[in-house]
């Protein structure tokens, strides 16, 4: 009977150890996503920084991305495909595990920066607005072109500006 109460403890012991190493797992693969996105984001602001909003020059900086332009040549949005690895990929793979996205749209500064009150300074022309997002294309057969509003695929999503002045 001492034998048999061993063995029942032991089993129960080891399929609770089991279930707490694949939560580890799938939270390291949650964090890993986390990470590669913040870093994704991170690249994509500091490229719409260092190229002040221009869409045109933010598309050569990813050679594998797909741009879309409206009439104006301000707005768009540049989509990069990346592999399960977070390597950037061929925009007409149709292999991609994740997305990187980044919208860009003109604005007059004063609607952009209407959260800016602590200032007396007139808010005067225009400004550009990026908005930032990083999605789980796994287990979806769509790449987006635009942010999604709701969606449990977004692993990150943020919002950059450049005021361009008159």
């Amino acid at each position: 009977m001492e034998l048999i109460i061993a063995i029942m403890f032991f089993a129960i012991a080891s399929a609770v150890c089991l279930r707490l190493f694949a939560g580890a797992h799938t939270l390291s693969e949650k964090d890993k996503e986390l990470g590669c996105g913040l870093m994704w984001s991170q690249s994509l602001a500091e490229s719409f920084f260092g190229c002040g909003g221009d869409i045109h020059e933010i598309s050569k900086l990813y050679p594998n991305s797909v741009t879309t332009l409206s009439e104006s040549g301000y707005e768009g949005s540049v989509v990069i495909l990346l592999d399960d690895e977070w390597q950037e990929i061929s925009g007409s793979n149709f292999s991609a595990c994740y997305e990187a996205i980044i919208v860009i749209k003109k604005d007059t500064a004063e609607n952009i920066y209407s959260d800016i009150s602590d200032y007396s300074v007139p808010l005067t022309g225009n400004a550009l607005q990026g908005i930032i997002a990083i999605i789980n294309l796994k287990g979806t057969n769509n790449v987006f072109t635009e942010i999604p509003v709701q969606s449990t695929n977004i692993i990150y999503k943020n919002s950059v500006d450049f005021y361009i002045g008159e």
